[in-house]
């Protein structure tokens, strides 16, 4: 995200810095504009690991903070924008007395199912610390209206797409594609997409991308097993460029429990893909908007899902249709869009 957004800002005509935290020779795999200014907060090895591993025992948050004030009086912004905690708060305390705004990006939801609550520590970051700050933005609509009662400094900015969407539906195969960390397997639904998947009777195939340890990968492939699907699901593992998968697989499935954004999603409406989402409390519905851009179902219940699936697979003409206006649907999300939402959120804090 902060490698687009820099993109966008510097289309806007604005001039940007980035400040990483990584190893001295960790390489850069986003393309960033040649005029953005790059800092590294640590660059040591060593620091690199206590950072990682012992901040919080050992108070290496003073060790940013001092580090990041120094570029700041270097860089001298206006604004600084934290992608996600803790920058937004290590910018808040390292820009003491020198007239910086500062914005939180949320990346996540501001509410979880029972079934994954929110830490203490998460709720105080989320509900107290963004109080701070001079705005927050957030992922949808849905979260701005939860915490409008609580949190008068928050605007919608969903995040940009990073892929250009295909002119035209590609060949696509029998390919139902899913992506996400299998060790994150239970917050992605993977166990309820591969029970629904069970419930199927045709000669398609799932693919789920996704990196995950030896555990979690055989555990997936026991219930595929159980389910009698094993032969028919693919664990793709890692997948450094995913547009391929995108444009070879015919549907899509989100089937998170919860979600903050779909981001995946997107970039799969883009290549085409029809999409079924599992939609917590009308976040993915944002995205989805009807039912010819796409399947939306409730979250845990594989029945459901199952029905989803087999009415996509069947209805040739149906899914056609839903791909060409997924593909339309996904534009919202370019980058021209949320450059030009930022520019209003900069006037909004009077820049």
């Amino acid at each position: 995200m902060a490698a687009l957004w820099a993109t966008g800002f510097t289309q806007l005509g604005y001039e940007v810095g980035m400040v990483l935290s990584c190893k001295k020779h960790t390489p850069i795999t986003y393309t960033v504009p040649n005029s953005v200014k790059m800092y590294n907060l640590v660059g040591n090895e060593q620091v690199a690991w206590v950072a990682n591993k012992l901040h919080r025992r050992l108070h290496i948050d003073h060790y940013y903070i001092r580090r990041l004030r120094a570029v700041l009086k270097e860089f001298q912004p206006d604004i600084a924008i934290g992608v996600l905690q803790p920058w937004a708060e290590w910018a808040r305390k390292a820009s003491a007395g020198m007239n910086i705004k500062i914005i939180n990006t949320e990346h996540n939801s501001f509410e979880r199912p029972k079934s994954a609550p929110m830490t203490s520590s998460e709720r105080k970051k989320k509900f107290d610390w963004n109080k701070r700050y001079d705005q927050v933005t957030v992922l949808t609509q849905a979260d701005k209206d939860l915490v409008k009662s609580q949190l008068d400094n928050v605007a919608v900015l969903p995040n940009p797409l990073a892929f250009e969407p295909v002119k035209t539906v590609p060949q696509k195969e029998k390919i139902i594609l899913a992506a996400g960390r299998l060790d994150a397997g239970h917050y992605k639904g993977f166990d309820i997409l591969i029970k629904a998947f069970g419930m199927t009777s045709n000669d398609w195939s799932l693919q789920i991308a996704g990196g995950g340890s030896p555990k979690s990968i055989a555990k997936y492939k026991a219930l595929a097993k159980e389910c009698g699907v094993a032969d028919r699901i693919q664990f793709m593992g890692y997948i450094s460029n995913p547009v391929p998968l995108y444009q070879q697989a015919s549907i899509f499935v989100l089937s998170s429990r919860y979600e903050g954004f779909g981001m995946v999603l997107i970039e799969a409406m883009s290549q085409g893909c029809a999409p079924i989402a599992c939609d917590y409390k009308g976040r993915q519905r944002e995205i989805i908007t009807t039912d010819e851009e796409g399947v939306i179902c409730p979250v845990d219940d594989a029945e459901t899902l199952a029905k989803a699936i087999d009415k996509m697979i069947s209805d040739d003409e149906y899914r056609h249709r839903v791909q060409a206006n997924a593909i339309e649907r996904s534009k919202y999300y370019s980058l021209e869009n949320i450059k030009d939402r930022w520019e209003r959120i900069f006037q909004s804090i009077s820049l």
